[in-house]
């Protein structure tokens, strides 16, 4: 349980600043200037939540394709594009792992 209180004066843009911040990288202000304080990592990727829909929607067509074939109302499927979308998103998801 957290008991103690730092205060600290800094000025009203300063203190935007570091909301802004916080914000961004889905921190609480106090977890984020902690973080900071302690020179802890703080990694954020804007194009993440992106990938992560891109995914689930590549993931229901899937399940929907895979329900249609098991019904027998589809007998094939022209998988190309899923493939090159499923790759790009792969290609990226490697890129940022290489610069973590």
């Amino acid at each position: 349980m957290k008991s103690e209180r730092f205060n600290i004066r800094m000025t009203a843009q300063e203190k935007a600043a570091i909301m802004n911040r916080a914000k961004r990288a889905g921190r609480t202000t106090s977890e984020f200037m902690i973080d900071t304080a302690l020179n802890r990592r703080i990694i954020v990727i804007d194009s993440l939540p992106e990938m992560v829909r891109e995914l689930k929607a590549l993931g229901r067509n899937l399940n929907r394709l895979t329900i249609l074939c098991n019904m027998g109302k589809v007998q094939a499927v022209k998988l190309d594009e899923f493939e090159e979308t499923l790759a790009n998103v792969h290609s990226q998801l490697r890129k940022l792992t290489e610069v973590l």
